[in-house]
C-alpha cells in the first residue's frame, strides 16, 4: 500500500515522465522545433521510420549517420562517413555559397569551398566525412 506521504512524490515523478515524453510526442504531432536522429549505419537509417528524411543521400557503406531536422521541414543538416564520394544526376558541381541554417555540434569545422548543389540541398565532402544541408525556405 502506498503511504499518503509518497503519493505526492509518485504524482510528481509521473508528471515529470509525462512532460519529458510529451514534449517529443507534441513535437512529432505539431511538427515544431528541432530533432536529432543518429544511426550507426545507412541500413539502420533506411530501416527507421525517419528514412524519408535522408532522401537518397546515403551510400550503402555510410556510417555514423546524423541528422538535425527542423520538424516543419524547412531546414535540415545531415552528416555521414563514407569513402564513397556522393554523386547524383540531380546535382551540379558549384562553389559553396551557403552554410547550414541549423547549428549542429557535429558539423564540419570549416566548409569546403566546392561542393554539389542538388536543388535546395548543398553537399560537401572533407575526407570521408560528408555534410549536406537544406537551406531555410523563405
Amino acid at each position: 500500500m502506498i503511504s499518503r506521504r509518497r503519493l505526492p512524490l509518485l504524482g510528481a515523478a509521473g508528471l515529470a515522465a509525462l512532460t519529458l515524453t510529451g514534449c517529443t510526442i507534441a513535437q512529432d504531432v505539431l511538427q515544431v522545433g528541432q530533432r536529432e536522429f543518429t544511426y550507426e549505419t545507412a541500413a539502420d537509417a533506411d530501416a527507421s521510420r525517419e528514412s524519408f528524411r535522408f532522401q537518397g543521400f546515403l551510400p550503402e557503406d555510410a556510417t555514423d549517420v546524423r541528422l538535425l531536422a527542423q520538424l516543419d521541414g524547412h531546414a535540415a543538416v545531415m552528416r555521414w562517413t563514407s569513402p564513397t564520394s556522393f554523386t547524383s544526376a540531380h546535382c551540379v558541381e558549384e562553389p559553396v555559397t551557403s552554410e547550414p541554417d541549423l547549428d549542429a555540434d557535429w558539423s564540419l569545422d570549416a566548409l569546403p569551398s566546392e561542393g554539389l548543389v542538388c536543388g535546395s540541398w548543398t553537399v560537401v565532402q572533407s575526407g570521408d566525412v560528408h555534410l549536406a544541408w537544406r537551406a531555410e525556405q523563405e
